[in-house]
């Protein structure tokens, strides 16, 4: 008899990286999907909806999709406070067309599915209120949707099981000086769910790039022959060439940050160096804005948050894992 699966609630804002992770998890056939919550951040909320539901439809299965939060808590608010803290990187275009690590529309059918009418926020917030069984988080965007569901009930916090979130950086950053992408989006709603109370392992950008990908591997997929490992092969490709073209890389390789996230949920042991540390997030909106803060002294902050840092993981368990789930035939 097979064990039960996992209750999970996948939180997105679809880029190349939330595709792969939305296949592993409907693919690996180890979780129950109950639903699917799309968020602003790697592209605009327009965007990273239509893309979650061209990936949804792409696998056949029925999981509801909901479109959510189309800004930040308040970030946008505060003039300059986009500009006084953002990367400044310059545009690369090639034939006219702005090279980027994430495509604003999927090259994939336009879908016939059609997202739910009910707003993210409202579904969470009932789902989670209503469950008589404990249910995992899967936070792999900006966290603005689930930190308002915080803010709106803070007693959901008791019918969470886990929350894995992929997001911050130690030592490794990508979106400033001092920030990851998911926390920059939206500082508050990071520093809200960090502190939620609820247990959190926090899959950072330190762990992430410890699992690097490159052509080996996007031939790996492509050889699978099914529309899985196409569409995989294509999304890592994608985020090799534009790492590249941006300079951001100094090797053709790249990491699909949110599928280790995912895997991680079917099998913690990936994560290989995994500690209790006390968090805080940068709201201060100057050019560290969105930075993780840790403290390895607990006393300087609340010991009791359970709170747990990813810094390592295992990239050939995530390659093996991955290749299976896009044969498509796991069981």
């Amino acid at each position: 008899m097979s064990a039960e699966k996992r209750k999970v609630i996948l939180d997105v804002d679809t880029g190349n990286d939330d595709a792969v992770a939305i296949m592993a998890a409907v693919l690996s056939k180890k979780l129950d999907v109950l639903g699917i919550t799309v968020v602003h951040g790697n592209l605009p909320l327009e965007s990273t909806l239509g893309n979650t539901l061209k990936v949804v439809e792409l696998l056949g299965t029925d999981v509801p999709v909901y479109g959510g939060c189309k800004y930040p808590l308040v970030k946008d608010l505060s003039p300059g406070r986009l500009v006084n803290s953002a990367e400044y990187r310059k545009q690369i275009y090639e034939n006219g067309k702005l090279i980027n690590t994430h495509a604003s529309c999927f090259d994939l059918p336009e879908p016939h599915i059609l997202a739910e009418k009910e707003h993210a926020v409202t579904w969470l917030l009932h789902t989670l209120q209503e469950t008589t069984e404990k249910i995992t988080l899967i936070l792999l965007g900006a966290l603005t949707n689930f930190a308002t569901v915080v803010r709106m009930n803070p007693k959901v916090i008791e019918n969470i099981d886990e929350i894995y979130c992929m997001g911050g950086g130690v030592d490794v950053f990508n979106r400033s000086m001092r920030a990851e992408t998911n926390f920059f989006h939206d500082p508050e709603a990071a520093k809200i769910v960090m502190q939620c109370g609820a247990k959190i392992i926090l899959v950072t950008l330190d762990a992430t790039h410890s699992s690097w990908f490159g052509y080996e591997e996007v031939d790996a997929f492509r050889s699978l022959h099914n529309p899985y490992g196409d569409f995989a092969a294509l999304m890592l490709e994608e985020r090799i060439y534009a790492a590249n073209k941006m300079g951001l890389r100094s090797e053709q390789k790249s990491a699909l940050h949110d599928v280790l996230a995912v895997c991680a949920v079917i099998d913690s042991t990936i994560l290989t160096d995994v500690r209790h540390e006390y968090c805080d997030v940068e709201i201060g909106g100057g050019m560290s804005d969105g930075t993780l803060l840790l403290s390895t002294r607990l006393r300087y902050g609340n010991p009791e948050l359970p709170t747990y840092i990813a810094y390592k993981s295992d990239p050939e368990k995530l390659f093996s894992m991955l290749y299976t789930y896009l044969k498509g035939n796991e069981s």
